[in-house]
């Protein structure tokens, strides 16, 4: 069945909120005063505070005062960079690559060398949401990322940490978006939002988006419709609600990963290869919707209550035709592409997946006064729920394909997905406590306990019957100690402990059926925060962190004839690295990021020796990161910009035996903006790749095979935003 566009209901939506904010100004009946334009000029990337850094990961601090390694990325560098997904958001932080990040896929990262768990490291205004979607940036003011173990902010979650999406709040704005890009891309977006009533106590904001993508990547073009509505109520003058809805609606053809040939060599291909480009293949349709609530009340000037409720819910059919091995000859004995560049091609069809993750929490803040000593203390409980839902799928052998030719002539199957059945069923009941203890005017104590009760049925894919179990406490202490040295520069030294839930592995893609045991983590860290001035911002941190391997083995081929490889736990992989941020406005006119990371993510006392000593599959050990934004003295409105980044060689294998070798790539861009009156046109031409470099973005170890994807070649991405 060939691809087919869906009705772009989202576009209209966008055309009939831009004739309401058009027709609101023109009824205005008050000449409103231009824009007086005071102060330094340029953007800045400076943040001052992260809301995922407190108790619970719902609670805004200053990320000065925090002993722990928090990035945050703002929506003026989201705008400039003209990123979409997150994958393209991580560029920005040397802390972060992709692992496993197809493009039509739901993506997955890595951050300090531990790929992130798609049930639990993902959040919205701090509270949990399936990582299996694409989650949408237009309606979100910022992206917070905090590195390392986040038992106190998260439970059982990656060691790697948790990336936080922080949505618009209402205020008066109204805007639209226009853009193209790559093959023809063409994007549409609204932001509109006002206050209802005299006394303003009730307001809204309401995005929607519409993309017809036309990706550089061959055969994979899609389309992409969003909608989200924040509303904010002042319920009095010492309780506030606040209410968030997003649906997104996404259809787009996945592009596969390849494999190595031969289990030695590279393979040799363009950047646009997409190896499921059939024409019977149909797209992956991915449905997000994301609802969240928050009440906060002033019981007195020293005790706030707080409350959050959410539920995130992701519908997937996969479809790809999946190139897999090599069953023409020894050569892809490991799982891997024939040496000659032959592979198998498989019809694989997943359709009725459901993720879902419903969240609540709540709990008291308090500042007191105890023994001499100031605390500001969190006492909360939380409980998350998330239930996995799928069929069994469809996996048929329908013939074999070569990297230097196009094989017309295979066709799917006639073969149809099974009933769905649950397949998983995983909570946490959470205790947290924490104090934040002022020991001296310059001197804090950060103390404390997650006690977290995970439950855990597994079910079979193809009869429901339950298979495994679990039910098991963990107390996850963490303790944290900070000194001022001065009023710009601050140390600190924290300790953690983390668990993460087992990785399910399923039968689609691994001979041996099962939820593998939980994973337990530690962490210790030293780091210090240097503000040269208000608009700037310098992190340093070293660490050490560990948690059991998990890698696949054993490819071979199973006794319904098809090769798969086994999943296990052996020995552990222990990160230990430095990473150092720098978000720094030089002058009114010169703004810099920077970010750097150095990292050593060793495999130690696995029973495969060969991979002992070796680092971690797909982790650089290093990785670097500069963005410059510099407003021109000849032209106040004009701007030019450029980013530099280098990663280092990683490896392919888990012995290190073969090697994706490292890159520099150089990205440049204008912004021009242009005022009048009140009204403001952004407009905003980006080059990613100047130099059209070939590389390697993604190295993983996924669903029993270790894949590789290019990365994106010289593409041009334009926007022109208008604000009224």
């Amino acid at each position: 069945m060939a691809y087919m566009p869906k009705k772009n209901h989202i576009a209209g939506a966008c055309a009939l909120l831009f004739l309401i904010s058009s027709h609101t100004i023109a009824q205005s009946e008050t000449e409103l005063a231009p824009v007086v334009v005071t102060g330094e000029k340029g953007t800045g990337y400076v943040a001052k505070r992260a809301m995922i850094g407190g108790p619970g990961g719902t609670e805004e601090i200053e990320l000065k005062d925090l002993p722990a390694s928090v990035s945050v990325i703002s929506k003026d560098l989201l705008d400039d960079r003209q990123a979409k997904v997150m994958s393209e958001a991580a560029k920005l932080d040397a802390s972060i690559g992709d692992y496993y990040a197809a493009l039509g896929y739901y993506e997955n990262l890595y951050i300090r060398g531990f790929p992130l768990d798609a049930a639990t490291s993902y959040r919205i205004n701090g509270m949990s949401v399936t990582g299996e979607q694409n989650i949408a940036f237009e309606n979100k003011e910022r992206l917070e990322i905090l590195k390392g173990v986040s038992a106190m902010q998260a439970g059982a979650a990656s060691p790697g940490g948790i990336i936080n999406y922080v949505t618009k709040r209402p205020k008066d704005v109204q805007s639209i978006t226009l853009g193209t890009g790559e093959r023809g891309t063409q994007y549409a977006a609204v932001d509109y939002g006002m206050f209802l009533g005299e006394s303003k106590s009730l307001g809204i904001r309401i995005n929607a988006a519409s993309e017809n993508m036309r990706p550089y990547v061959k055969e994979a073009k899609g389309e992409r419709q969003f909608f989200s509505l924040a509303a904010d109520a002042k319920i009095s003058q010492k309780t506030k609600l606040q209410f968030d809805f997003e649906y997104q609606d996404k259809s787009q053809r996945s592009v596969p990963g390849l494999m190595l040939l031969g289990g030695t060599t590279l393979p040799s291909v363009k950047a646009d290869i997409n190896l499921s480009a059939y024409s019977w293949v149909l797209p992956t349709e991915i449905q997000a919707k994301n609802i969240g609530v928050r009440l906060d009340h002033e019981i007195n000037d020293s005790l706030k209550l707080f409350a959050n409720a959410n539920r995130s819910e992701v519908k997937i059919n996969d479809r790809l035709a999946y190139p897999y091995g090599c069953s023409l000859n020894s050569s892809g004995a490991s799982g891997t592409f024939c040496l000659g560049g032959e592979y198998d091609v498989y019809d694989f069809r997943s359709d009725g997946e459901i993720r879902r993750n419903d969240h609540f929490q709540t709990g008291l803040n308090g500042q007191n006064s105890l023994n001499g000593y100031k605390h500001h203390w969190t006492l909360g409980v939380s409980e998350l729920q998330r239930s996995v839902y799928k069929g069994a799928s469809v996996y048929t052998y329908i013939g074999r394909d070569a990297l230097n030719s196009f094989n017309s002539a295979l066709s799917q199957t006639n073969g149809s997905t099974g009933a769905i059945y649950k397949i998983l069923d995983h909570s946490q009941t959470s205790l947290f406590a924490h104090d934040q203890i002022e020991l001296t005017e310059k001197t804090k104590l950060y103390l404390g306990h997650r006690i977290v009760e995970m439950k855990q049925a597994a079910y079979d894919v193809y009869t429901g019957g339950q298979y495994s179990s679990l039910n098991k406490t963990w107390h996850l202490p963490q303790i944290g100690l900070s000194h001022a040295l001065s009023s710009q520069l601050s140390n600190y030294v924290s300790y953690s402990k983390g668990v993460e839930p087992g990785t399910i592995a399923l039968p689609d893609s691994f001979r041996n059926s099962q939820v593998m045991p939980p994973k337990r983590t530690e962490q210790i860290e030293l780091g210090s925060k240097y503000a040269m001035n208000p608009d700037s911002l310098f992190t340093f941190a070293i660490f050490q962190s560990d948690r059991p391997n998990e890698y696949a083995k054993d490819y071979g081929q199973d006794n319904d004839g098809y090769y798969r490889s086994t999943l296990v736990q052996s020995g552990k992989v222990t990160n230990t690295g430095a990473e150092a941020t720098w978000a720094f406005k030089a002058s009114n006119r010169l703004n810099l990021l920077s970010s750097a990371m150095y990292l050593e993510a060793k495999q130690s006392d696995a029973t495969e020796s060969s991979q002992n000593g070796k680092q971690a599959i797909g982790i650089p050990h290093w990785k670097a990161v500069l963005f410059a934004d510099y407003l021109l003295p000849q032209f106040d409105n004009l701007s030019i910009q450029g980013g530099w980044t280098y990663i280092s060689s990683k490896g392919v294998t888990l012995d290190n035996s073969i090697k994706a070798p490292g890159y520099h790539k150089f990205d440049a861009g204008l912004k021009y903006i242009d005022r009048l009156g009140n009204s403001q046109a952004t407009y905003r031409l980006n080059v990613e790749n100047i130099f059209d470099k070939f590389y390697w973005r993604d190295v993983s170890q996924t669903y029993g095979s270790n894949t590789l994807y290019p990365g994106s070649p010289r593409i041009i991405r334009a926007t022109a935003t208008f604000d009224f």
